[in-house]
C-alpha cells in the first residue's frame, strides 16, 4: 500500500493517466475513411458539400477559439480543458453518427476545432505536475502512445473495412466506446496546483518541484509578460527565419492533410475498389515518425545549412504533391503521400529543435502556440480564398496543383536565403580571420601564431574551411583508416544482397517467363547448387586468404551479376543448371566478404564493423524482400524488369568492389612476420596480446590503417598452410563441448538450408501463384526481422550455456521440426508463412548461441578455421540428402514427402540434443554435489556446537 501511495504521489501515475488517455483518445478507426463515409450511402453527401461547405468551418472554427483556449488552459490549470476536450470529441463523433443534414455537419465541425484546440492542455498538463527531471521521459511517453493512437487506429479502421467485420457506423460506434474510456480517465488525472502563466510558483525559489509556494497573477500581468516575451523571442532572426518556416510550412502541410482523401478519392472512387487509407496512415505515421528520431543522430552545423536544408527538403515536398496531383495510378499517389508526411515530421522536428535551443518552457510554450496561430491564420486565408464555396470553390486538382507550387515557393525562398547564410557566413569567417592574422612578438623575438591561424595557413590563401587542404588531410586520414573500406564494403553488401526476385523465384521459373515444371526446378535444378557449393567451397576457402579478399569479393559481384543475367535472358533446363553453379560460386565466396574487414581494420574496431556488415547486409536482404513484395503485389513491375532492376542494383556493387583498398596481409598465407614468429594468439598472456596484434602491421595511431606498408609480411607455402590448418583442426575438435556444440551446427545448417532452399516449393504446392497473390517477400522481410531480433534479444539472456545449452538446442530443435510439421501438413498458406518464420527465427537463435559459445576463447585464425569446418561438413550431409532425396537419379520425392523427411530429421536432432542436455545437466549437479561434500568436514572449531547447528549450516 505504502508503494501503491508513493507512486500516486509521485509523476508516474499522473503520466501513465494521461498515457491512457491520448492513446483511447487517439484510437479513431474511421479517420482515414471520413470521406467514403460522408460521401458513401451512409450520408449520401455530394463532393462539393463535403469540400467547399463543411470542412472549411473547421479550419474557422479552429482559428476564433484557438487563443482563448489557450489563455484558459492556463488559467483552468489544464485537467478540465483535458475533460472538456474529451467530450467535444464525444459530441463530434456521436453527431457524425447519428445526423444527416449539411449544416449539423457544420456544426459537427465546429466541436472538432473546439476539440483541436484543447491539444494544447494535453502536453501542458504533464509539466505543470512532474518533475524538470522527468520531462524529458513524460514527453516522450505521451507523445509515444499518441503516435501509436494513431497508428492502432488507422491499422485496425483498414483491417475492420478490409476484411468487412463492421460497417461505418459500428466502427463509430466503437470509437465512441474508447473515447468514453479516455472520458472516464480524463476524471481520474489529479489537480494540478500550478500553471506557466497564471499560476507560477514564485521565481524566488528557483525550484520546479510541486511543493513550492505558487503565486496566481492578474490577466494584465500575463499579457503584459507575453508581450515582452515575444518581441524578445522573435528579435532573434535566426529564430524568426525558422519560425516562417514553421508558420509556412505547417499552413500548407494542414491544407494537404485535410483534403487529401478527396484527391484519393477523385483518383480511385471507393464505391469502385477497396481503400487502403487506413494503412497507408499508418505507414506515413511510422515513416514519419523513423525520420523524426533519425534527424537527431545527424550531426551538422545547422546555423549554417539549415535553411538550405529547409528548402531543399520543401522541393522534394512539393515534387511529392505534384506527383500526387498528376498520378493516375493510386498507389503512386498514396507512396507520394507517405514521402511527403515523412520530409515534413523531419523538417519540423529539427525547426522545434533549433527554436528550443535556449529557450525556457514558458518561452517555448508561447513560441509553439504564436507559430501555430500564424499557420492557421493563414490557411484561413487559402480555404476562405481556394477551398470555400463562397471563395473560388476550386476542385480537388487545382486545390492540389496550388498547394504543391506553395510548397515550391517556400523552396525557392529558403533555399536563396540558404545559399545567402553561406556565402556571408564564409565571407565573415574570412574577414573576421583576416583581423586576427598579424603576429605579435615574442620573448624569442619569433612571431607566436594563434592556433587558428596555424590551422589557416595550413588551409592556402583562401581560408576555406570546408575545401582547404585541412579538409583534405581530414579525408586523406579517413581514407587510411578503417572507417573507409568499411564504409565501401557496407556499400557493397547492402546493394548485392537487394535481390527482389529471390522471394518468387519459383513463380518465376514455373511461370510464363520460363514454363518450366516444379519437378524440373526441383529434382533437376535446385540439386546443382548444392554439388557445385560443395565442389568449390575448399578452393575458393584457400584462394580468397591467398589473394587477400579483394579480388575474390569482386569475382563474387561478377558472378552474381551473371547468374541474374542468365536468369534474364537464358531458357531451358541446362541454362538453368548453369546458373546455379554461377550462383554456388557467389555463395562460396561469401567468406571474402567478412574476412576482408578482418585484414584491413585495427582488433579494437574488429566488432563495430562486423556489426555494421553484417547489420546491411540484413538491411539489403530485407529491402529486397518488401521491394519485390511492392512490385509484385501492386503489379508495378513485371518479374523480367524487376531482374533489371537487380542488374543494375549489382553494377552499383562492382563498381563499389573495385574500389575497394587491397589488403597487404591476410590469415594464413599472408600473416606478419612477428605472428609467424610468436605463435598463435591463445598462446600470449593478456598484456602480450595487444602488443602482438599491434605488430601484425597495425599502425599505433587510432583510425589508421589495420596494417602499415612498413610492418613485415610473410608468404607462407600451401603446404605449411595446410600443416597448421591441420593441427589447429584438432586441438580444436579434441574439447569434447565445442564437439557437440560443432556436430549440431553442422547437422542443424544442413536441414535449415534444405528448407530454405524448396520452401517456395513447398508454398507453390499449398497455394499456386496462378491463383493467389503471393507474399513471400513479405514473408521474408518478417522472418529476416524476427531473427535479428532474436538474435540480439539473446546477448542480453544470462544463462550458463556450458550446463542447459544442450537442453536448449535439443527444445527448440524440437519447436522447429514442430513448425516444418506444420508447414507440411496445413492447407493454410498462412498457417504455413507462419510456420516458416517460427523455424527460421528459432535457428537464428540457436546458431547465434552456438556461435558466441564456439567463439570464446578461440582466436580469429582458429574461428574461422571451425566456421569454415562446421559449415562444409553441413554442406557434405546436405549433398547426401540432396542427392538420395531430391535429385531426379536419387529417389526425386515430391515436396511433401521431402519436408516429412526435413521434419524428422529436426525431431531427431531435437532428440539426442535433448537426451545429452539432460545427461549434462545431472553430471554437472552430481559433480556439484560430490565436490560440496569432499569440502565439507567438521572443523574442530564446531565441536561445541550442536548437531541440529551443523546440519543447519550444511542445508
Amino acid at each position: 500500500m505504502d508503494a501503491v501511495k508513493r507512486w500516486k504521489a509521485g509523476w508516474g501515475y499522473p503520466t501513465t493517466m494521461l498515457c491512457v488517455y491520448g492513446f483511447f483518445s487517439t484510437v479513431k478507426p474511421l479517420v482515414p475513411f471520413i470521406y467514403p463515409y460522408l460521401t458513401g450511402p451512409d450520408k449520401n453527401l455530394t463532393v462539393e458539400q463535403v469540400t467547399n461547405e463543411i470542412y472549411p468551418v473547421w479550419t474557422y472554427s479552429y482559428l476564433a477559439v484557438m487563443v482563448p483556449v489557450f489563455l484558459l488552459t492556463d488559467w483552468l490549470r489544464y485537467k478540465p480543458v483535458v475533460v472538456f476536450q474529451c467530450i467535444n470529441l464525444f459530441i463530434t463523433w456521436a453527431m457524425m453518427l447519428l445526423v444527416q443534414e449539411v449544416a449539423v455537419f457544420k456544426a459537427m465541425q465546429f466541436f472538432y476545432g473546439v476539440k483541436s484546440a484543447c491539444e494544447v492542455a494535453y502536453f501542458s498538463y504533464i509539466y505543470s505536475i512532474v518533475d524538470l527531471k522527468y520531462y524529458r521521459k513524460a514527453t516522450s511517453y505521451c507523445r509515444s502512445v499518441q503516435l501509436l493512437g494513431y497508428t492502432v487506429g488507422s491499422v485496425l479502421g483498414q483491417l475492420l473495412v478490409s476484411f468487412n467485420l463492421m460497417s461505418y457506423n459500428n466502427i463509430l460506434v466503437l470509437t465512441l466506446v474508447l473515447i468514453s474510456i479516455a472520458l472516464v480517465t480524463s476524471l481520474f488525472l489529479p489537480m494540478p496546483q500550478r500553471s506557466m502563466f497564471f499560476h507560477r510558483r514564485d521565481m524566488c525559489t528557483g525550484d520546479v518541484s510541486t511543493e513550492g509556494p505558487v503565486r496566481a497573477r492578474g490577466c494584465s500581468q500575463i499579457f503584459l509578460l507575453l508581450w515582452r516575451d515575444f518581441l524578445q523571442c522573435y528579435s532573434t532572426r535566426a529564430l524568426l527565419y525558422w519560425s516562417l518556416w514553421w508558420v509556412l510550412a505547417t499552413c500548407g502541410y494542414n491544407q494537404a492533410i485535410n483534403y487529401v482523401q478527396v484527391l484519393w478519392a477523385h483518383i480511385q472512387p471507393s464505391q469502385k475498389v477497396q481503400v487502403y487509407n487506413g494503412g497507408v496512415e499508418a505507414v506515413s505515421n511510422l515513416f514519419g515518425a523513423a525520420t523524426a528520431y533519425g534527424i537527431g543522430f545527424i550531426q551538422v552545423d545547422w546555423a549554417q545549412w539549415g535553411e538550405l536544408f529547409l528548402g531543399s527538403i520543401s522541393g522534394l515536398g512539393a515534387a511529392a504533391l505534384f506527383i500526387m496531383t498528376f498520378t493516375d495510378n493510386i498507389w503512386v499517389c498514396y507512396a507520394g503521400y507517405v514521402a511527403f508526411k515523412g520530409l515534413y515530421m523531419l523538417l519540423i522536428t529539427f525547426a522545434m529543435f533549433q527554436i528550443a535551443t535556449d529557450l525556457s518552457m514558458e518561452r517555448y510554450a508561447l513560441i509553439f502556440g504564436a507559430n501555430n496561430f500564424g499557420s492557421l491564420v493563414l490557411q484561413t486565408i487559402i480555404t476562405s480564398v481556394v477551398v470555400d464555396g463562397r471563395g473560388l470553390g476550386l476542385g480537388i486538382i487545382p486545390q492540389f496543383i496550388i498547394y504543391g507550387s506553395y510548397f515550391s515557393a517556400i523552396a525557392v525562398i529558403f533555399f536563396l536565403r540558404g545559399v545567402y547564410t553561406i556565402m556571408r557566413v564564409r565571407q565573415s569567417h574570412r574577414d573576421s580571420t583576416a583581423a586576427e592574422e598579424p603576429p605579435s612578438p615574442t620573448m624569442s623575438g619569433k612571431a607566436a601564431e594563434p592556433q587558428h591561424v596555424k590551422v589557416m595557413k595550413l588551409c592556402g590563401d583562401t581560408g576555406d574551411y570546408l575545401f582547404g587542404s585541412v579538409r583534405l588531410e581530414a579525408l586523406k586520414q579517413w581514407r587510411a583508416g578503417w572507417g573507409y573500406p568499411t564504409t565501401l564494403l557496407c556499400i557493397y553488401g547492402f546493394f548485392s544482397t537487394v535481390k527482389p526476385i529471390e522471394p518468387f523465384l519459383i513463380p518465376y521459373l514455373t511461370g510464363p517467363d520460363k514454363n518450366l515444371t516444379v519437378e524440373k526446378v526441383t529434382n533437376e535444378i535446385f540439386p546443382v547448387w548444392t554439388y557445385s557449393y560443395l565442389a568449390v567451397l575448399v578452393p575458393v576457402f584457400l584462394l580468397t586468404d591467398w589473394l587477400r579478399y579483394k579480388p575474390v569479393v569482386v569475382f563474387q559481384c561478377i558472378n552474381l551479376f551473371v547468374t541474374t543475367a542468365m536468369l534474364l535472358w537464358l531458357q531451358g533446363v541446362a541454362a538453368m543448371q548453369a546458373m546455379q553453379f554461377a550462383y554456388a560460386v557467389v555463395t562460396a565466396s561469401e567468406v571474402a566478404y567478412f574476412s576482408y574487414i578482418y585484414s584491413i581494420a585495427e582488433l579494437k574496431h574488429y566488432r563495430k564493423a562486423t556489426s555494421y556488415c553484417r547489420s546491411v547486409q540484413l538491411l539489403g536482404y530485407t529491402m529486397g524482400s518488401v521491394l519485390g513484395q511492392l512490385l509484385v503485389s501492386f503489379n508495378l513491375m513485371s518479374y523480367n524488369n524487376i531482374l533489371v532492376l537487380t542488374l543494375v542494383l549489382l553494377f552499383i556493387a562492382l563498381v563499389t568492389s573495385l574500389i575497394l583498398p587491397m589488403p597487404q596481409r591476410s590469415m594464413f598465407f599472408h600473416r606478419s612476420q612477428e605472428r609467424h614468429e610468436t605463435g598463435n594468439v591463445e598462446e600470449l598472456d593478456a598484456q602480450e596480446l595487444p602488443e602482438a596484434l599491434g605488430r601484425e602491421g597495425m599502425c599505433a595511431g587510432d583510425g589508421e590503417m589495420a596494417e602499415s606498408p612498413e610492418e613485415p609480411v610473410r608468404t607462407r607455402s600451401c603446404s605449411q598452410v595446410l600443416i597448421q590448418l591441420w593441427r589447429d583442426f584438432l586441438q580444436c575438435y579434441s574439447t569434447r563441448e565445442l564437439l557437440y556444440w560443432s556436430v549440431w551446427w553442422a547437422l542443424a545448417t544442413c536441414g535449415y538450408n534444405q528448407t530454405v532452399n524448396y520452401v517456395q516449393v513447398l508454398w507453390q504446392h499449398v497455394e499456386p501463384s496462378q491463383n493467389f497473390t503471393v507474399y513471400n517477400g513479405g514473408v521474408e522481410a518478417v522472418s529476416n526481422l524476427f531473427g535479428a531480433a532474436t538474435a540480439y534479444g539473446i546477448g542480453f539472456t544470462q544463462v550458463d550455456w556450458a550446463q542447459w545449452g544442450e537442453l536448449a538446442l535439443g527444445s527448440f530443435s524440437g519447436l522447429g521440426a514442430a513448425a516444418l510439421f506444420t508447414m507440411t501438413f496445413t492447407a493454410n498458406i498462412w498457417a504455413c508463412y507462419a510456420g516458416y518464420i517460427v523455424f527460421k527465427c528459432l535457428y537464428i537463435l540457436l546458431i547465434t548461441i552456438a556461435m558466441f559459445q564456439i567463439a570464446t576463447d578461440l582466436s580469429m585464425e582458429r574461428y574461422a578455421l571451425i566456421f569454415g569446418a562446421n559449415n562444409f561438413g553441413a554442406l557434405v550431409l546436405q549433398t547426401i540428402i540432396t542427392s538420395v532425396v531430391v535429385d531426379g537419379r536419387g529417389l526425386g520425392l515430391g515436396i511433401i514427402p521431402q519436408f516429412i523427411i526435413y521434419g524428422s530429421y529436426f525431431s531427431a536432432i531435437a532428440v539426442i540434443f535433448f537426451l545429452r542436455g539432460v545427461y549434462t545437466i545431472m553430471r554437472v549437479r552430481q559433480s556439484h554435489r560430490d565436490s560440496t561434500a569432499a569440502e565439507e568436514p567438521p572443523s574442530l572449531k564446531d565441536s561445541d556446537t550442536c548437531p541440529e547447528q551443523r546440519l543447519s549450516r550444511r542445508n
